[in-house]
């Protein structure tokens, strides 16, 4: 195997860096997953290998709270649950407590 490290003679660089929010990473992979990555690129089921590799990579994240925008919602959901485990749920006299400090942060 051949890797290149430099660009051709006569190219200054690879890419364009100010054309795209990417990282470039190198991952090494299962030929068997690299030939169905192509296959789908092939079949039209996205424009790139990294392309699928990124929608995949995606979807993995969201399905481990990873989404953007989630991130924290599992750990105080977690949080949230052992606390009223270990010391029960909030009294109604919690509950006016917080509606009326949340309340006044509003003014």
């Amino acid at each position: 195997m051949v890797v290149v490290n430099s660009p051709p003679p006569g190219v200054d660089t690879w890419y364009d860096r100010g054309m795209t929010k990417v990282a470039k990473i190198t991952i090494s992979l299962p030929h068997e997953q690299v030939e169905q990555v192509r296959d789908a690129v092939t079949r039209g089921e996205a424009a790139s290998v990294s392309g699928y590799i990124s929608a995949v990579l995606t979807d993995a994240l969201a399905s481990h709270g990873h989404e953007s925008g989630q991130e924290g919602q599992d750990t105080l959901t977690e949080l949230v649950a052992e606390l009223i485990a270990k010391h029960g749920r909030p009294s109604a006299e919690a509950y006016a407590w917080a509606d009326k400090v949340l309340d006044m942060s509003r003014d």
